[in-house]
This record gives structure tokens, sequence and C-alpha cells, in this order.
């Protein structure tokens, strides 16, 4: 299949060991010129030191972020950096971790509307003490929405990586260049979903 570029964005990919299992959460970012490997550089960077000081504190204490990956999504053989400075980190919420695959969807919403202009972010690390029955807490949720909306822009020495959706196809088929659009604001049903993928054996 024909590689499809979308010029300007980068992939931001988490990764994380969670009681022992290889899981990840992906995002896009997007800047108004091409990016550099320093560029990717400053991306991870950011990346890392906003979710350590968002998200670890609310993390179970069997989960870790162990690396993140910035990839150059313009061209097939774009740069890539990976980082694990300051990593592993590791949450310090005492309640007990529910299973793996127990994560609450976290839309991304853009100005448009259309399969091709909303995203998810499967929030991974929930609690016992977070839940109740088959939803978040109201206080927990929205605390997972603030803590995301500050990943919406990181800094970069002369630029801002925006947050964006990125769509490859358009009506099943696929486009020549893909298209990133700005995620304008995160919204949640707070109800508990499930990654199969992310349970022991199952993954990566």
């Amino acid at each position: 299949m024909e590689y499809i570029p979308v010029p300007n964005t980068a992939q931001l990919e988490f990764v994380f060991n969670w009681g022992g299992q290889v899981c990840q959460n992906v995002l896009h970012y997007v800047k108004a010129s091409p990016w550099t490997i320093t560029n990717l550089e400053e991306l991870c960077g950011a990346a890392i030191g906003e979710y350590v000081s968002q998200f670890n504190i609310n993390n179970p204490t069997n989960m870790s972020l162990t690396m993140v990956r910035a990839t150059d999504l313009s061209s097939q053989n774009g740069p890539v950096y990976e980082s694990s400075d300051t990593l592993p980190a590791t949450g310090s919420n005492g309640s007990p971790s529910l299973p793996n695959n127990c994560a609450v969807v976290v839309t991304k919403r853009t100005a448009l509307r259309g399969r091709s202009y909303r995203g998810r972010i499967y929030h991974m690390g929930l609690t016992e003490g977070s839940v109740t029955e088959n939803q978040v807490l109201a206080a927990s949720m929205t605390g997972i929405l603030s803590r995301w909306t500050t990943l919406l822009a990181l800094p970069l020495t002369a630029d801002e990586a925006l947050m964006c959706v990125v769509s490859r196809y358009n009506n099943n088929a696929p486009r020549t260049t893909g298209v990133a659009t700005l995620v304008t604001n995160l919204t949640s049903d707070g109800f508990i979903d499930s990654q199969r993928r992310r349970l022991p054996g199952r993954g990566q």
C-alpha cells in the first residue's frame, strides 16, 4: 500500500509498562513548518515533562511511563526520535489498579463534523477509587479531561505543537495527502470501556 504523507505532522507515542504488559497511547501534533530531529526531541521532552507532572500522581503504582517516541509523518523515511530521559516514571496512586483492558474514552473534537474529524484516547490507569460500578466518578472524570487538555499544545523553542486528528482516508478511499485538523476540545461520557489488546498476552 502506498504511503500517505501528512505534512508538518508528528505522531507521538507514550509507551507504558502496566503490570508487565507493554501499552501505548498515540497522539498527533501539527505545527506551522516541517519537523526536524531537533523539533522531535523537543516534543518528546515537553511531552514527558507534562505527562509526568500531570498524570503520575493519579496513575496506579503498577504502571510506569517508560518511553516516548516522536515520528515525522511527512514522508515514509522521515526522522524519528525516542526518549527515556528521566524515565521510567511510576504512578503513585495507592488505590488498586483496574484490569489492563479497562479504559475511559476521551473524544478528541474538532471544529468539523464527520469520522475524519474525530479521534479517541483510551485513557488507561483507572483505579478502584476513581470509579463506581460502570462509570468514572464525576470528579475523577473532570480531572482526567483537565490533564489531557494540558497536552493540547506543547511548546517548542521556535514553534508550538498542537494536538490534531489525522485522516488518511475519506469514504474508505485513501487520500493522496493526509489531513491534520486541530483538536478544539476533549469530552467523555465517563463510561468504562475496554481495550482488549492491553490485556496480558494480547498486546506487544
